[in-house]
């Protein structure tokens, strides 16, 4: 039987000092400053989780890989080839892996890319959860889910700096509080202290200094912590327009959306991951569709996604225009991290937010990651089950070596 991918102090802590879910998520609120309506509560896991060191290795290993294959595809050159006149390179990258069965083995595990954005999710979220696990856990101080930095002070300055600096930053998102994630957003609106402003705010003038107005008082910003999704807008490109000539220093620039995604993966070859191609080109990986699995490019939320499709499917997609933006991947069997009371399996996502510089290392700012239910991990499905959930990752407690020997990340 191969090693576990959690340490063992994950299931002594779980056994020692089992927390409510819902007395969780209520303190995960109070730290995170939210108001109003109180958060769900099939939110968050109620596990704490510490990464074996093996499976902190792999992740490690597998990041870096992909960002390195990605470098070329990350420069300015690649938004300004788009139109945009002020380009930038991209500043981050959130990745998702899954843990799958090793060669079909029941009793050894092994990791998967899902897929990969250029798009801020889930950081402050990831935050705050650290602070509510060291509070119910202090075992886990020293376990923190981010490399490289000793403290939560050294995080926190490194952090504000990469994606809230500047001397007038503000967060920008189109119907925030329509937002599956809007729990995020606030925690992070509040962890950065930035306002929250709408395009319909905006004001950009003719030498390109972007402007909010926000209860009749108009402000000079110099920075974006940008959330917004272009293509959800329906305004014929005004926007888009407007944008390309403001004069801005950008946390996710919005070009990235759309330059950086999971379809990007059928145009690269990724070590350690099997071929991805786009949906044109299912044939060539000499796979049933049955064991295939397809995904709009731009999908989100387990939207726009068959598992499992038949070849007519496939097919139907081709045949309605659609070949070139759908991806196609092989299917992968989940790897059970753990059986519920009533026997169901319980499987595990990562998920890997890293901080691209042009001049440095990437630097893993945060691991978060999922137990699901069933066949996806979308959080959308989650119904509150025992450890359902997001959670995040805590770095085992040996390799806090690590950060005392690596380089500090960028401190803007």
């Amino acid at each position: 039987m191969a090693e576990h991918p959690f340490h063992p102090l994950s299931f002594e802590l779980q056994k020692s000092a089992p927390q409510p879910r819902g007395s969780f998520h209520d303190l995960w609120g109070q730290c995170a400053g939210i108001t109003g309506e109180p958060i769900e509560r099939k939110l968050f896991s109620e596990w704490p989780i510490i990464a074996s060191q093996r499976l902190q290795d792999q992740l490690t290993q597998r990041v870096l890989a992909l960002c390195d294959t990605l470098r070329p595809h990350l420069q300015a050159s690649a938004m300004q080839a788009q139109d945009w006149q002020h380009g930038s390179a991209a500043d981050i990258l959130t990745i998702d892996y899954a843990l799958i069965k090793k060669d079909g083995d029941d009793d050894d595990w092994d990791l998967r890319l899902v897929e990969f954005q250029s798009f801020t999710s889930l950081l402050a979220m990831g935050y705050r959860l650290q602070q509510v696990h060291c509070e119910l856990w202090p075992q886990l101080v020293d376990c923190p889910p981010w490399q490289k930095v000793d403290s939560e002070q050294e995080w926190l300055s490194a952090s504000k700096g990469w994606m809230a600096g500047g001397e007038n930053p503000a967060l920008l998102e189109y119907q925030p509080w329509q937002r599956g994630t809007t729990f995020d957003l606030q925690a992070t609106a509040k962890l950065w202290k930035l306002p929250i402003i709408e395009p319909h705010q905006v004001e950009i003038d003719a030498w390109g200094n972007f402007f909010s107005m926000r209860d009749g008082v108009r402000t000079q910003h110099d920075k974006i912590l940008n959330r917004l999704i272009l293509r959800e807008l329906d305004d014929g490109g005004r926007f888009t327009r407007d944008l390309q000539r403001a004069k801005l220093d950008w946390h996710s620039h919005p070009a990235w959306y759309f330059l950086v995604n999971k379809g990007s993966a059928a145009k690269i070859k990724i070590p350690f991951e099997p071929e991805n191609v786009n949906l044109l080109d299912w044939r060539k990986l000499n796979l049933p569709a049955s064991d295939l699995v397809a995904k709009h490019s731009f999908s989100y939320a387990g939207k726009d996604l068959r598992m499992s499709p038949s070849a007519n499917e496939l097919e139907q997609l081709i045949a309605e225009g659609q070949g070139k933006q759908w991806i196609v991947q092989p299917r992968f069997q989940p790897y059970a991290v753990a059986h519920s009371k009533s026997g169901e399996p319980i499987h595990a996502e990562f998920r890997m937010v890293v901080q691209l510089d042009a001049q440095l290392q990437p630097w893993i700012a945060m691991q978060i990651m999922r137990f699901y239910y069933g066949a996806s991990a979308s959080g959308c499905y989650f119904q509150g089950r025992e450890g359902e959930g997001g959670t995040i990752l805590h770095r085992p407690p040996q390799s806090k070596r690590e950060c005392q020997s690596s380089s500090q990340p960028p401190v803007h």
